[in-house]
């Protein structure tokens, strides 16, 4: 196994930095070795000290509150990755939080060992840089129109097939393009099945899953029968942890022999 991946916690409740322990206690793939501290400013006094790989943030502690605690801790270490464990389950908030640089947006009743341990061991390689206003950058905005590609099929009239080329969804230049050409494509007077490949995909960040749900109930309400396909066991994992597999028609990729 690699060196480990120096994870601190910024987080006031005892019992979730227990349970945050246990959870990457479980990884057989990463090594975590996991600090804790209880307020940003004692996290941001940690950080200051050096060998930290990636910080999991809750949102609500003694001394600050809401995204502005995400503020504050970007803007005194820009070059940490910081992934946001929170428990607020909130769409615009999540989106709002990538824009401005975390690394994810995690809900925590709803993320499972593995999900953390992958979203933990991914951030270190997926940080972005932010625009002075605490915008993400949107650098290469035409790439991120070639996240997915769109075929008609020729033989099954109606059917669109969808390619997503990302191999992490996190990025949320890409996932809003994602989002912006799918609610397109759902709406179409020609679509009656929109099916989403997604052989390459490695990691679904929480925001993309929460833009794939906007996209099926706007499939829903068009008659348009929306389908993920080849999804791996990984990724199934984040969809079944939120029991969004009942929520969307999956269909699992085959074992590879």
């Amino acid at each position: 196994m690699d060196q480990p991946i120096h994870v601190l916690q910024i987080e006031d409740s005892p019992t979730i930095v227990q349970l945050t322990r246990s959870m990457l206690a479980e990884s057989t793939s990463v090594e975590f070795a996991v600090e804790s501290q209880d307020t940003l400013a004692g996290g941001i006094t940690r950080i200051a000290k050096g060998g930290i790989d990636v910080v999991l943030l809750d949102l609500t502690l003694p001394d600050s509150e809401g995204l502005e605690t995400f503020r504050v801790l970007h803007a005194a270490a820009p070059k940490i990755p910081v992934v946001i464990f929170t428990g607020v389950d909130d769409e615009e908030l999540s989106l709002e939080a990538l824009r401005q640089g975390a690394a994810d947006y995690l809900v925590k009743a709803e993320v499972s060992a593995k999900w953390l341990a992958r979203a933990l061991g991914f951030a270190p390689t997926r940080t972005s840089p932010s625009t002075p206003d605490g915008k993400a950058a949107k650098k290469g905005d035409a790439a991120h129109e070639r996240t997915i590609d769109i075929e008609k099929s020729e033989a099954s009239p109606g059917l669109f097939l969808v390619l997503i080329n990302d191999k992490r969804m996190v990025s949320v230049v890409a996932m809003e393009a994602m989002k912006d050409r799918l609610l397109s494509l759902v709406k179409r007077a020609d679509s009656t099945v929109v099916r989403i490949d997604f052989s390459k995909v490695e990691y679904v960040a929480n925001a993309a899953i929460s833009a794939l749900l906007s996209v099926n109930k706007k499939a829903i309400a068009s008659d348009t029968e929306l389908i993920l396909g080849n999804v791996s066991p990984q990724v199934f994992e984040q969809f079944s942890s939120r029991r969004f597999d009942k929520v969307f028609r999956i269909e699992r990729a085959t074992a590879k022999h």
